[in-house]
């Protein structure tokens, strides 16, 4: 049921509520008690917390190991977490630290790479290329415009294959793609978002039409009346889909939630991506929605193997919430999925709320037996008779319901997601805070801290800005939807409405870098 990796914590019966753990380690205020100023400090001063074990211990690494101090290298060695933590210094009025910050990235040389290990086009495309664009959005600062160009120009040749559908390595010591003919859809289609945005600030559109690309092969591929979800592996070399796994969680997930979002920014002006967007959502409501068996307020979202539908979600997957409810306020005939979003993140929070130390593990299924057999690593909900256990039973820090909730929020003002997303935070903070930042942990259903020593960059640009915002004044929105659009990385990029040129106008080749 989980790898060996966490059989080998031992599993110990849950001898502390959630309330006796968090008095014993510390936990924070419950909801009530604080004003949601005082929640946003709470949460600015985790901010500067672990900003500052990162540059005392690990300062220009990607990651800081926050158990051990050390210093750990995961995204090729250009600082990763100052890259990625760029907005959120400046959205929380860390001035000093962000021109710290501003005067490493002027530094960074993308051909000195650690491990000489091949760049990764996902990763360093939602990472670094949108924290960079988000920097300079926020500060117009020059500088991190001349960074992400040096850095597309180095990632451009993974576009060249025979469909346009990039490869995902490029060695950026000889210039070539790593050619491998599998992809996924989530690395083939979270990068239109970024490449659009630095199209419009540079005025070179040829970073656009190579993202784009890619529908146009789906597109070719299959009859846009029928477009729905797709297997989650893609023949880089044909544009075909492999196998037959389906899913809105890992591999998947940012191909959805890109369409979604590229068609909001469109204000309906894409025509083609409304229409791929409208039926890529009743696909998921025929064929992957799971209603809560003993809750009409909640769903799951299953995997798709062939026609059997496994009943288990990704919290990767809890971004769907919040990406549907984008879609529902912007797009008239998409309305009617506000219903099923709310459900959706009822269900999700369900996965933080119903486990020992209200932390969601990384993939969870529900149960209504009041005997199951997991009844061991769950906490059960016995008025709903509703239960969430874990499959994979880490937490990594992971951001996607609160990304949802902060959504929810906005839209609808109602504070119950601000109580939710304070929860979240609370078991953050008793059980994965250490001497000098957070980590995650091995297990989600004991209330023993099993710490894994990890602290990616996404804890900074995701999941505290999230919590941040949430916090912000309802009727004055720091990032209205209709100006700024967020990335996967959360990353806010501005809306400007421009339309692209005629791709024909272009006097470019796709492959003539």
């Amino acid at each position: 049921m989980v790898d060996s990796l966490f059989d080998q914590i031992p599993l110990k019966p849950l001898i502390k509520t959630r309330q006796q753990a968090r008095k014993e380690f510390g936990g924070l205020p419950e909801a009530h008690l604080l004003s949601p100023k005082e929640k946003q400090q709470y949460i600015k001063d985790a901010f500067v917390f672990s900003w500052q074990g990162y540059r005392n211990y690990s300062w220009g690494y990607d990651e800081n190991r926050p158990v051990t101090n050390s210093p750990r290298d995961t995204r090729n060695g250009w600082g990763a977490t100052i890259v990625d933590g760029l907005d959120s210094l400046y959205i929380m009025g860390l001035h000093k630290d962000f021109k710290e910050a501003k005067e490493f990235v002027s530094r960074i040389n993308w051909d000195i790479i650690k491990d000489d290990e091949p760049v990764q086009l996902f990763e360093t495309v939602i990472r670094y290329v949108g924290g960079l664009l988000s920097a300079y959005d926020l500060s117009h600062e020059k500088v991190f415009i001349h960074k992400a160009v040096e850095l597309v120009e180095k990632l451009l040749p993974a576009f060249d294959t025979p469909t346009g559908i990039p490869y995902q390595y490029v060695n950026f010591t000889t210039g070539e793609p790593v050619k491998r003919a599998t992809a996924c859809l989530a690395e083939i289609g979270t990068i239109q978002i970024e490449f659009t945005r630095l199209s419009e600030i540079t005025g070179n559109w040829k970073y656009h039409y190579v993202g784009q690309h890619v529908y146009d092969v789906f597109i070719e591929k299959h009859n846009i009346k029928t477009f729905g979800l797709f297997p989650h592996l893609i023949d880089v070399y044909t544009g075909d889909p492999i196998g037959d796994h389906v899913t809105w969680g890992g591999m998947g997930d940012s191909f959805y939630e890109y369409l979604i979002k590229q068609a909001v920014v469109s204000r309906g002006q894409d025509k083609i991506k409304t229409e791929m967007v409208s039926q890529v959502i009743s696909s998921l409501v025929n064929n992957l929605l799971v209603d809560a068996p003993s809750d009409p307020r909640a769903a799951f979202i299953a995997v798709l193997d062939g026609k059997k539908k496994n009943l288990q979600m990704d919290e990767l997957a809890c971004f769907a919430p919040g990406s549907l409810l984008l879609a529902a306020r912007n797009i008239p005939e998409l309305a009617h999925i506000e219903k099923t979003a709310k459900r959706l993140m009822n269900g999700c929070y369900s996965a933080w709320d119903l486990t020992a130390t209200g932390l969601a593990p990384e993939i969870f299924s529900w149960d209504t037996s009041r005997d199951s057999k997991y009844k061991h690593v769950y906490y059960q909900d016995k008025k709903k008779r509703l239960a969430v256990y874990p499959v994979h039973p880490s937490y990594i820090l992971r951001p996607e319901t609160i990304e949802s909730l902060y959504y929810f929020y906005v839209y609808t003002k109602d504070p119950a997601y601000q109580d939710m997303a304070w929860d979240i935070f609370n078991s953050i903070y008793t059980y994965c805070k250490t001497n000098s930042g957070y980590t995650g942990v091995y297990r989600v259903d004991v209330t023993d801290k099993t710490w894994d020593d990890r602290e990616e960059s996404f804890f900074f640009a995701e999941t505290l800005k999230y919590l941040y915002l949430i916090f912000d004044d309802p009727d004055n929105p720091r990032f209205p939807f209709d100006k700024w659009v967020f990335n996967t990385e959360a990353h806010p990029l501005r809306i400007t409405g421009i339309i692209p040129p005629s791709e024909k106008a272009l006097a470019f080749n796709y492959f003539d870098w």
